[in-house]
């Protein structure tokens, strides 16, 4: 029931992004592939839904992440304003990931792009990380670097 319920959500904000013009390049639905598989039986699995929280720079976030058992992430902010992808990898209760995604101007363009890579530790149903983001031009040129601190919850 869970995977339906993310499956359903990922569904539902591809579509808010498609119809907005927002993240056309980058959205994609979930597909039977990305339903969530069990990971070691003595840790805790990173796969599935996720509600976080914490801080980009000195901007709170509170993003909405969905892992799934073929390594592969989607993640949403709070605001809707893009869909980020990426790649997770576990090993016991620490686990790393990278994503990107886009930052649009005010007209829709892609202006700028994040990439981000984080590490972290699960424990039962939370799981809290650290990294270091980036912020590139569209030409690939590093323009900023900050920290991105994150806590979030299982739902």
């Amino acid at each position: 029931m869970r995977s339906i319920a993310t499956r359903a959500g990922v569904v539902a904000a591809t579509a808010v992004l498609a119809l907005t013009g927002l993240g056309a390049a980058t959205a994609s639905a979930a597909t039977t592939t990305d339903a969530p598989v069990a990971a070691d039986a003595a840790y805790a699995s990173l796969a599935g839904e996720w509600l976080g929280s914490g801080t980009a720079g000195s901007n709170p976030v509170q993003p909405h992440f969905f892992f799934y058992g073929n390594g592969t992430l989607k993640m949403i902010p709070e605001n809707n304003a893009y869909l980020a992808t990426g790649t997770w990898k576990q090993n016991g209760s620490s686990f790393t990931f990278h994503l990107e995604h886009p930052i649009y101007d005010s007209t829709g363009a892609v202006v700028s792009y994040i990439k981000a890579d984080q590490t972290g530790t699960i424990d039962g149903n939370t799981w809290s990380s650290t990294g270091t983001s980036g912020r590139y031009d569209t030409q690939g040129n590093l323009l900023e670097t900050f920290t991105v601190t994150l806590t979030a919850n299982r739902v």
